[in-house]
């Protein structure tokens, strides 16, 4: 039996989406004892095949990225640019805002510019944001709407996977915030569809107190390309 990790998430996915293997199978152009075999772990696949999936199941280009390179480590091998050039670092710190590259969906902080480690106090590069925000203090500071945020990215990472033994990263990620105050209560909530928000957030400075609304920008390198998103803050208010 091949490696299932894609099969699980596949079938939940297509649960989720109210369709029978046949009906995906059709809108995606492959056999329904194709999909059968995948779900089953009895059957590998291609890219372009997990790809026509999911196309069909609406699965975010933040987490598809992910997932390829989760499922098919020998064709999304972004080892030779795991670390930052110095380069990249420069390109990085000359952003006059917050800002920093992520390991997206599963948030963790490869590298952070100046103005970022002055918004989020220890969370640094090898340190994974949604453990920050869970187990660091300083968050509950920062956000000024700790408890949305921190359904907001519960949230995102629920959608990456059913189980925590598809991706590593995830299961660490639930193992050490589990003993955090209301980890297991977000994590476990039966969440409604999120209503429209702008996409800001209301942070305050630790040492001042000062509130400023910041916009949420994330980006895709693509040349030269790079295996990490860049997040950028913005301010909307000064």
């Amino acid at each position: 039996m091949v490696n299932n990790r894609f099969g699980e998430y596949l079938r939940q996915r297509r649960r989720d989406a109210g369709l029978t293997r046949k009906q995906l199978a059709e809108q995606a152009n492959v056999s329904a004892s194709l999909i059968e075999k995948i779900e089953l772990g009895t059957r590998s696949t291609t890219a372009h095949t997990m790809l026509a999936l999911l196309d069909r199941l609406d699965v975010p280009p933040l987490y598809r990225r992910h997932i390829l390179g989760t499922t098919l480590p020998s064709v999304y091998d972004a080892a030779e640019h795991a670390k930052p050039s110095s380069a990249d670092l420069a390109d990085l710190a000359s952003l006059p805002h917050p800002a920093g590259f992520y390991r997206m969906p599963t948030y963790g902080i490869v590298a952070v510019n100046a103005a970022y480690r002055r918004a989020f106090p220890g969370a640094e590069a090898g340190v994974n944001f949604v453990e920050w925000m869970f187990l660091d203090p300083n968050a509950r500071t920062v956000f000024v709407e700790w408890r949305s945020e921190a359904h907001r990215i519960v949230r995102s990472l629920r959608l990456l996977t059913l189980t925590s033994t598809f991706d590593d990263d995830l299961a660490r990620i639930i193992e050490n915030c589990s003993g955090a105050m209301e980890w297991n209560e977000i994590w476990n909530d039966i969440l409604q569809p999120e209503p429209a928000r702008e996409e800001y957030l209301d942070l305050r400075d630790t040492s001042t107190a000062l509130v400023r609304r910041m916009g949420i920008r994330l980006y895709n390198p693509e040349f030269p390309s790079r295996p990490w998103w860049l997040l950028r803050l913005v301010p909307l208010q000064e």
